[in-house]
């Protein structure tokens, strides 16, 4: 009670301050105190409408309490009035044991009685269970189904009634069960007959369904009457431990059943041919299996779903039923191994043909096979993939190296290669069949996925480059071979030109077919450089067997290049000129390479002429000791590097630069030319701004050919020369005298002398 008081009190001093604080807010300017009236009225108008809502409120709680007192009464009373009647009950109950005993005889002859019923509603058929048996057989063999199903059910029944009241008998006989069923054994013999004529109409389904669909009604009742039926007695079952014999029969399931052993057999009817019979075996099995499908899947949407109940989900069911008898028997198929394009079609088909439109995909049917399992499992589709990939190499590995003998043969043979029409270009089929066998093979995968079409292009890709290694590997020997004897092959060259022309075109039809068949958009790091290192092979075999082809023309001008710079080489043009005639002469046959191929040899040519005699003028064999000997030299040097440019020009085709090689020839003459030796190393100078990879080593064997110049100062000269120059440029003619090199040290010998002077 204290408490309650305190907090009332607590609460009356919250009030008080809240009101202290309104007032003070209302009351803080001077004019608001004329209004003290009006908040007063406003603040007594809420207080009696607050004080009215308590009332209110308080009394609807006093009317609830008042109510449920009552009903709390009302409960009380009606308890009391139970117990009382319960205990009337259990009074009235003392005595149900003696009325028990005494209604005995009333129980038994209930059940009597029971009994003689039933076997006055069975006599009829009891008696003319032999005739119904007869007559249900007959109208089985004459179709008339619904009528033999109704006789059968009446004698089910009548059997049935007689063992289920055996069955309610205290004292059993196993005797009389026996007998009822001895005596009703024919029904069952008729029941499976039914069950089979249902299952025989069953099995026909997709053929009936378009001629008497009224058939296949008759046997979906039946069946759904016989699920009905055993629905009843497992519920029987349940209540009284009676089960009628041959139950459940269970024909739903069994009609599914028969449904999918005549899809077995439609679908491996289809297969007509095997390998032996036929090389197209598979693709004929295939089609007819689509075509069967596609038929069959068209009747069932169609004919059979107005016939089956909406339950069965027939279409769904047919579906995969379809599907999985379809799967074994490509599982099958798999199982027995494949051979050559077996494994395209199958690939094809399974991935392609049976979800696209030409079957499952189709408009008529519009079915997702995505719901449904794989067709073949993932392990069977990724070993397909890899044993036909498999077959692809061992093909190209084979056909490869018979390509290469063949080549081979052709290269030790006594005839000249053939002549392409259009180029003029001695050649060989061999580039062309190669990448028309491998666009062949990528247009056949691509009737399977793209990424097995990826996979293959790897494949090829890395079989040419294979290939390309075996060539260079047979180009070699084929080299080596006529280098140690060059009577040996009268067509080396010819063979050569065709080498370098293969090679150029196999780089060709490689980039076309990554232009042709690289998926767009995708970028693949190792899989580029697979590609880049095909072409680097054949772009190199290319260059190899060009420098080849010039090896076998340089070996004939050797001696030539070794008449020049001696001392019968200033008063003769015989080397010059031998050189001009024999490269021509070899030209007549370089003309039978492409138009790129022969600005290369042209280019490389070139080169090494200019190299071989740069190298035979710094190769000492000659002194010119007098400046008019030299001024003389210089002008021969000029008047045959001008000889050999007007060579390479006239045969060479428009576009290839043939004037910068003679620039550093006369370059290097205008070094022999100079009279005043103070002024030498302005020449110098020169020729390095021209030459910046030019040796101390070249320059003192340059020098060294002007007898005027003191061997003490040619090596001080060429230091200097060096050492003041200015800082190289980047020049065309850069590497030009990279590959220039001597056996002996001609700068040892300048030391050397320099060293006895001083």
């Amino acid at each position: 009670m204290s408490i309650s008081m305190s907090t009332m009190d607590e609460i009356e001093e919250e009030a008080k301050a809240a009101a202290e604080k309104m007032v003070i807010n209302m009351m803080q300017r001077p004019g608001q105190l004329e209004k003290v009236e009006q908040y007063k009225k406003r603040i007594t108008h809420k207080k009696a409408s607050i004080e009215a809502q308590l009332k209110s409120a308080v009394q609807g709680k006093l009317d609830g309490v008042s109510v449920g007192l009552k009903q709390l009464q009302e409960c009380l009373d009606d308890v009391q009035q139970i117990g009382l009647k319960m205990d009337e009950l259990e009074e009235l109950l003392k005595g149900v044991p003696q009325l028990v005993g005494s209604l005995q005889a009333v129980r038994e002859e209930d059940s009597r009685h029971s009994q003689y019923v039933t076997a006055m509603d069975s006599l009829k058929h009891i008696f003319t269970v032999p005739d119904s048996v007869a007559k249900t057989m007959q109208w089985i063999g004459e179709g008339k189904l619904l009528h033999a199903h109704q006789c059968l059910n009446d004698l089910e029944n009548s059997r049935d009634d007689l063992l289920y009241e055996l069955h309610r008998l205290p004292n059993q006989s196993s005797h009389d069960k026996i007998m009822l069923k001895a005596y009703f054994e024919d029904v069952e013999m008729v029941s499976n007959s039914l069950e089979k004529q249902i299952k025989l109409i069953l099995a026909r389904t997709l053929n009936t369904v378009r001629k008497e669909p009224t058939v296949i009604v008759t046997a979906l009742r039946i069946i759904e009457r016989e699920e009905k039926r055993d629905q009843m007695a497992l519920e029987q079952q349940s209540q009284t431990g009676f089960m009628p014999p041959g139950r459940p029969k269970n024909w739903r399931t069994v009609a599914f059943e028969e449904l999918e052993r005549a899809v077995a057999q439609r679908t491996e009817g289809t297969r007509v041919d095997e390998r032996e019979d036929n090389k197209l075996w598979l693709v004929k099995y295939l089609e007819l299996t689509r075509q069967l499908i596609l038929e069959d899947l068209r009747v069932v949407k169609t004919l059979c779903v107005p016939c089956f109940p909406p339950h069965y989900d027939i279409v769904n069911k047919y579906v995969n039923m379809y599907h999985t008898c379809l799967s074994s028997s490509l599982q099958g198929v798999v199982d027995s191994g494949l051979e050559g394009n077996e494994y395209v079609t199958l690939l094809s088909w399974v991935l392609n043909t049976y979800p696209g439109t030409e079957l499952m995909g189709s408009p008529e049917l519009n079915i997702d096979v995505s719901t449904l399992p794989p067709l073949l499992s993932e392990e069977s589709l990724r070993d397909l993939c890899d044993e036909y990939l498999q077959k692809m190499e061992s093909n190209y590995m084979e056909w490869m190296e018979k390509t290469l003998e063949s080549e081979r043969a052709e290269w030790n043979g006594d005839r000249a290669p053939e002549v392409e029409p259009h180029s003029n270009a001695y050649h060989t089929h061999a580039p062309v069949i190669i990448f028309q066998m491998i666009d062949q093979n990528l247009q056949v995968t691509q009737t399977i996925s793209k990424e097995i079409t990826f996979k293959a292009l790897m494949l090829s890709i890395e079989q040419v480059t294979r290939y390309g290694n075996m060539y260079r590997e047979g180009v070699l020997q084929f080299k080596n071979s006529h280098f140690s004897d060059r009577s040996r092959c009268a067509y080396f060259t010819h063979h050569m030109i065709t080498i370098v022309n293969n090679s150029e075109q196999m780089v060709r039809l490689a980039q076309q077919t990554q232009a042709r068949h690289w998926p767009p958009g995708r970028h693949d790091a190792p899989a580029e450089r697979k590609f880049d290192t095909l072409l680097d092979t054949f772009q190199k075999l290319r260059d190899e067997a060009a420098r080849f082809l010039l090896d076998e023309a340089f070996l004939d001008l050797e001696v030539h290049f070794d008449d020049l710079f001696t001392s019968k080489w200033l008063p003769s043009s015989i080397p010059v000129d031998t050189i001009c005639v024999t490269l021509e002469d070899y030209f007549q046959d370089y003309n039978h390479l492409r138009e790129k191929n022969f600005e290369y040899v042209i280019n490389e040519a070139q080169n090494l002429v200019y190299k071989k005699y740069i190298t035979a003028m710094l190769s000492k064999k000659v002194t010119f000791k007098t400046v008019e000997e030299a001024q003389q030299a210089a002008t021969k040097i000029v008047k045959e590097a001008n000889q050999i440019r007007s060579f390479f020009r006239r045969i060479g085709a428009e576009g290839v630069n043939v004037d910068w090689p003679f620039e550093v020839i006369s370059s290097l003459a205008e070094v022999l030319r100079c009279q005043d030796i103070e002024m030498l190393s302005l020449d110098l100078h020169g020729l390095l701004d021209k030459c910046p990879n030019m040796s101390e080593e070249q320059l003192v064997r340059l020098l060294g050919l002007r007898g005027d110049v003191p061997r003490a100062h040619v090596r001080d000269t060429a230091a200097h020369v060096l050492g003041t120059r200015a800082k190289p440029r980047a020049s065309t003619m850069h590497d030009f005298f990279k590959d220039i090199t001597f056996s002996d040290r001609l700068l040892e010998r300048f030391t050397l002398s320099k060293n006895s002077a001083a």
